[in-house]
């Protein structure tokens, strides 16, 4: 990645909890599946816990 993060696949809110302790060298990427209400969970968490998420804007907006 060119922030020099590894990608870690994120697929609940307990998989952001094992990067707690290598928030600098692994950054969340959140997989494809998961749902946008848990999407927002998991950016929610790893934003309280201090950890880089890759694709944080993926399917959260919502159209007006």
């Amino acid at each position: 990645m060119p922030s020099g993060h590894k990608a870690f696949v994120v697929n609940n809110t307990r998989d952001v909890d094992l990067l707690l302790m290598h928030n600098k060298t692994y950054a969340a990427e959140i997989g494809h599946a998961v749902s946008s209400r848990k999407r927002v969970e998991i950016v929610a968490k790893a934003k309280q816990l201090g950890v880089k998420v890759t694709n944080a804007k993926a399917r959260v907006t919502v159209e007006s």
